[in-house]
């Protein structure tokens, strides 16, 4: 089981953004471009990991837009109090331009989404025409990784409660190849379960040592052990966690991630507590469900919507 314990903060939606930028800052990621006049409106976050041997590289904007950083307009910033824009930004990056305080490498940028998703990571804004719209936040931040959850909890929108968003930023935990991390990580990637970029695959920022140096990002593809889900446990109050992993012929099988687990269980509802014991300690899973039927088309990093995170 994991140790990455996702933890809840209570915040309006305009909020959420800025909280994982701090937190990232709080856990040791640095923002190279912070003496930069964009340095509010884009953040080029870098990281050494948890072992100190990294070079995670990532740019983030509070942009609900995939244009060019020099297109932005202010009118998609999602930290607006009067605002109706909902998803941010982000690029794969391989570096850091101190001259242009910008980040290196390929010119695409792509949905970081926090609320109902796009339809094949089309860059159609996402609206929610809510004055105040109070959310969920479970986050865990580290040198390596950042897990999100938004889960949608306002009582003055009751048909909007438990709406799901869970997003992944980072390395895998584990590793089945060699793999480079100089002078970029190459398996630093995003997985979203909304508005991903490929559907079941992980977004990385480079292909592993046996296909070569590409010039762009690339689609990985996720996978779990499916046999365990070839019926569901038929005993009442079982379940089953299995983590992701990913891979494909041409990268070769490359890694495993920590901190969520793909489930499928009997006698249980979305939103429900898991206790599991683990070496004499109670351990606390909540499960979500991240499917929206309300946009249609849109892929899922995770090639499942049921998704458990440790939140004690």
């Amino acid at each position: 089981m994991t140790n990455k314990i996702c933890k809840l903060h209570r915040l309006e939606r305009r909020e959420v953004f800025m909280k994982i930028i701090d937190e990232m800052k709080k856990a040791g990621w640095q923002q190279l471009n912070a003496d930069k006049p964009d340095r509010d409106n884009i953040f080029v976050m870098y990281s050494t990991g948890n072992d100190g041997t990294k070079n995670n590289y990532i740019e983030l904007r509070p942009n609900d837009s995939t244009s060019k950083n020099h297109q932005l307009s202010s009118d998609n910033d999602i930290r607006d109090p009067k605002g109706t824009r909902a998803d941010g930004s982000y690029r794969l990056i391989r570096g850091y331009d101190k001259e242009s305080g910008l980040g290196t490498g390929e010119e695409s940028w792509y949905p970081l989404v926090f609320h109902h998703g796009k339809a094949n990571y089309t860059n159609g804004t996402t609206i929610l025409n809510f004055e105040k719209y109070m959310v969920d936040l479970y986050l865990y931040v580290d040198k390596d990784t950042v897990i999100y959850c938004v889960y949608a909890n306002d009582d003055e929108f009751p048909s909007h409660k438990g709406k799901t968003t869970i997003g992944f930023i980072g390395l895998p935990d584990e590793y089945y190849q060699p793999e480079l991390f100089s002078p970029y990580s190459y398996p630093f990637g995003v997985l979203l379960s909304a508005g991903a970029v490929r559907n079941a695959c992980v977004h990385v920022t480079d292909r592993s040592k046996f296909y070569g140096s590409p010039s762009t990002s690339a689609g990985n593809y996720t996978f779990y052990w499916d046999k365990v889900f070839l019926k569901v446990p038929s005993n009442e109050g079982k379940i089953v966690f299995t983590p992701l992993y990913f891979g494909d012929s041409n990268d070769g099988f490359r890694g495993k991630y920590d901190g969520f687990y793909i489930y499928k269980g009997s006698g249980f509802i979305y939103g429900d507590i898991v206790e599991v014991m683990e070496n004499n300690e109670v351990q606390k899973y909540k499960l979500f469900y991240t499917a929206n039927p309300s946009i249609s088309g849109q892929y899922n990093s995770f090639g499942e919507y049921a998704v458990a995170l440790r939140i004690e």
